[in-house]
Parts: structure tokens; sequence; C-alpha cells
């Protein structure tokens, strides 16, 4: 085949090529750092591959693959699990941060500013609340954007701040570090990076129920 036939299909073929390549992003989340109600879960890990999302902590386990409408919940101690809706998420969240819930009118947003997290080329965006309130949030393009991740952030942000959830969607690339700066709050990490790997190694059980597990009707029979 003529070389420059060949060059020509490589072009168009690489950026394909390029957003189907596995990885395995490892993340950090700390969401009873600012919200007490979420004391229960600890530290949460989170794991994102090419086809899905999952979140591990002491008490609860879930995942979501990609083009799911559901989370996957799942309790590591009474070895049950159920499916979540992930239209529900929000008022779950919403319920238990009805106490709590950050400000109501939207954030002005400053940046992008480059810089880098851990290996990550990242971008900060400044979610501005008032002169001594404001949410840094950085984000990656080094790996393709995966929505389920979206989906769920935004659920999660949607419970506690619309506003900043509207706000949150506009902002491109994959999140990889959050750190609030509020009156209560002085540089809270709410996410932190911890490692990437070109990999779908332990993908495929990481996106499954695990063995000897029972269907609950409702989240209320694991949320104990």
């Amino acid at each position: 085949m003529n070389r420059y036939l060949l060059s020509f299909l490589f072009a168009i073929a690489a950026p394909a090529l390029a957003a189907t390549k596995p990885y395995h992003l490892e993340l950090e989340a700390y969401p009873a750092a600012p919200f007490p109600y979420f004391s229960k879960f600890g530290s949460v890990d989170l794991h994102v591959y090419s086809g899905g999302v999952r979140a591990e902590s002491f008490w609860l386990k879930g995942f979501s693959r990609n083009g799911s409408k559901t989370i996957t919940a799942m309790n590591p101690v009474l070895r049950m699990y159920t499916e979540v809706p992930l239209a529900d998420i929000t008022s779950i969240v919403g319920k238990l941060a009805s106490s709590d819930q950050i400000e109501t009118s939207p954030p002005a947003v400053q940046g992008p500013m480059r810089g880098k997290v851990g290996v990550l080329r990242a971008s900060r965006y400044r979610l501005v609340y008032g002169p001594t309130a404001w949410i840094d949030l950085w984000t990656t393009a080094d790996i393709p954007p995966n929505q389920q991740l979206r989906n769920i952030v935004d659920s999660l942000i949607n419970g506690i701040s619309p506003p900043t959830a509207k706000v949150a969607r506009a902002i491109p690339g994959t999140p990889v570090y959050v750190e609030l700066n509020f009156r209560r709050f002085q540089k809270v990490a709410l996410v932190k990076f911890k490692k990437l790997t070109f990999n779908n190694a332990g993908e495929a059980d990481a996106l499954k129920v695990g063995t000897l597990y029972f269907k609950a009707p409702l989240l209320d029979a694991i949320w104990r």
C-alpha cells in the first residue's frame, strides 16, 4: 500500500486509538472533611477506568459502568448489594445535606491556570463564592473524558449545591484534585490524585458484583 495512504489512514485512526486506550486513574476522596454526614464512609478510594468507575470505603463499595443509569452499591460486611438509580443520588445527598448546603448563588470562575498535579498536566479552575471563599478544581486532559465519572460527580454536587453543579458542568477535563477554602475549611483537600497507569488490570473485577453477594430490594437494607 502506498506509504502516503498509510500515513493518511494512521492520522485518521490515531485520535480514536488514543481515546480508547485503557487506563486506571486512582483518586482518594475525603467527603467527611467538610460534610460530617459522610463520616461513616471515612476516606473513599476512587478507581476510574475507561469502562466505568468504582468507589471503595471501609463501609460501602460501589461501581457504575459507562452508559449505565444506575450505581451498584455493596455492603461488604452484610454481603448484600442493590442498584441505585443515578437520578436518585441528588435527592439522597440533598436530604443528608439539608442542614449544611453550601452557597445558593452560582460562583464566578477564574482560570484556567496551567500547572501539574503529580505527574499529570492539569488546569486549575477557581470557583469563587466571595473574597475569602473558593474551591480550587484541578482537571486534566491526559486521559480521555469519562462521562460516567462526570455523571456521578454532577449528581453528588447537585445534592449539595445545584448552582455549583451547573457551573462545574462547563469545566472541561477529568477532576484530579479538589481543595476547599472557606471560613471553616482552610485548604481542605476533598479529592487527591494518587496514581495513573495505562492498563486495564483489575477493571473487569472492579466493575462487577463480588461472589456470594445477595441482592437487596432497597438501599435502606444495606445502609446500616
